[in-house]
């Protein structure tokens, strides 16, 4: 696996069951399958005939993917730091660099093996857009 590819892996946690882990540099975020576990728990709150399709469900897998990104490799740590890198791009660069990660993982997210890796992507970038919008249009 490349470093900081952000993927599904199958894993096994004991001999008769498989699991889909999200992974970052060979470190687990979370289980999905244990995510969907919890999200079936909780079915009250998506039986109110608002979430036609699953975005209730999904919006959670996006929050704990971007939770697992802030504990990975977006995370500067030399010398104790917890600087992203984004927080390292000049101001005027950002709107730029968060728009071009939103078009290359749009563009690359069925060729490359991790469509829903890519897909996380897409919409983590375009949050940190958004945000970006948000405090240039708030100045």
């Amino acid at each position: 696996m490349k470093q900081n590819d952000f993927s599904l892996i199958p894993a096994i946690n004991d001999p008769n069951e498989k699991s889909i882990l999200f992974n970052v540099d060979d470190k687990i975020i979370f289980d999905y399958n244990a995510l969907l576990e919890d999200n079936k728990m909780h079915t009250s709150e998506s039986t109110n005939n608002f979430w036609k399709y699953n975005e209730d469900k999904i919006l959670k897998q996006l929050e704990e993917y971007i939770k697992g990104t802030y504990r990975q490799h977006y995370v500067d740590r030399t010398g104790g730091g917890t600087e992203q890198t984004l927080d390292k791009i000049k101001h005027n660069r950002r709107e730029g660099f968060c728009a071009g990660n939103v078009t290359k993982y749009i563009d690359r997210y069925d060729t490359k093996g991790t469509p829903r890796a890519d897909l996380f992507k897409v919409l983590h970038y375009t949050i940190l857009l958004i945000n970006h919008l948000n405090l240039i249009e708030n100045k």
